[in-house]
This record gives structure tokens, sequence and C-alpha cells, in this order.
């Protein structure tokens, strides 16, 4: 018997999907609490400060920036491209500490600053891509890209927890 050569793609794609299914579906459970990542001391997850996520795409016409601050500060922008005529649309709104601290814990948690710096198979080159990175008070950072659905469960956990939590942030949009 033998395959189609996108036989290994179309199955990476139905793990991906299910991946991403699942991830969502646990989100709201470990922002609540009810899914407990490794222990985190608050003090140390009282060093975070940012929590920021990019994603955008090659042939996208837009992409997007989020950021939390844990002061309570959410900026959102929605980046432009000359290419596609389209310009950068800024959006604010506030995150409350507790879900600030919730999403700082898992972040700890799910071994964030183990992870490697970038995710993504060599083959490709294009295609959807998410940045997120964490700022501590002494002003160290971590980045981790990753490339379509490449990456540990635990990255693609805390951005489907991300995810939903900016789901509930409501925005007012600033003029440019």
């Amino acid at each position: 018997m033998t395959r189609s050569s996108s036989a290994p793609a179309e199955r990476r794609y139905r793990r991906a999907r299910l991946m991403t299914l699942a991830l969502a579906l646990c989100a709201p459970a470990l922002l609540a609490g009810r899914i407990q990542a490794a222990p985190v001391a608050p003090s140390e997850s009282a060093a975070i400060t940012v929590i920021s996520m990019e994603k955008d795409c090659f042939g996208c016409s837009r992409g997007e920036r989020w950021v939390l601050r844990r002061d309570g500060l959410v900026s959102f922008t929605v980046t432009g491209k000359a290419r596609h005529q389209t310009q950068d649309e800024i959006s604010v709104g506030a995150v409350s500490s507790e879900d600030f601290e919730a999403l700082a814990r898992l972040t700890l948690g799910q071994g964030f600053f183990a992870m490697q710096d970038v995710y993504e198979d060599p083959q490709t080159r294009d295609g959807t891509w998410v940045q997120m990175t964490v700022e501590l008070k002494d002003g160290a950072s971590k980045q981790v890209f990753r490339r379509d659905a490449q990456g540990p469960a635990e990255l693609k956990l805390i951005e489907a927890a991300l995810q939903d939590l900016l789901g509930r942030i409501t925005l007012k949009r600033k003029h440019p």
C-alpha cells in the first residue's frame, strides 16, 4: 500500500487542530485554577511585569500584537502592511491583577523560561507565526517564536490561556 506524499502533512495538520481544540477547551480551566501547572510561588510570578504576544503571517493583510502589563494596562495593535495598504490600529483596555497573576503563574509553571527560543520546521519559511515575550522587573526578558503548529504543548497551553483571557478584555480604540 502506498501513501500519498501529503499524508504526513495531513496528519500534522489534524494533530495540530486537535491540540488547538484541546488547549482552547482547557484554557478557561487553567486560568480559573482548576487545572494546575507546576507550583509557582507568588514571589516568583511577581517578577513578571509584561506578557506580550505577536501574531502574523507572510500573506496576511494584518498582524496583531497584544501587550499585557502587571499594572493592568492592555494594548492591542492591529499592524498594517504597506503592500496591502492597511494601517496600524491601536486599542487599549485593562486586565485585572488576578487574571495577570494567573497567567504569569501559568507561564512560569509551564516552563516558559526553559523553552527553546525558536520552534519551526526548517523547510517552512512562510505561514503563520507567533512570538511570545515575557519581561521581568530586572529588565531581563525571554522570547519564544513558533511557526505553524510547531512547539511544545506547554507553549500552546500558555498561548491558548492568553487567547482566552484576551477574548474577555474590553478594548477602546485609540486614534492612530
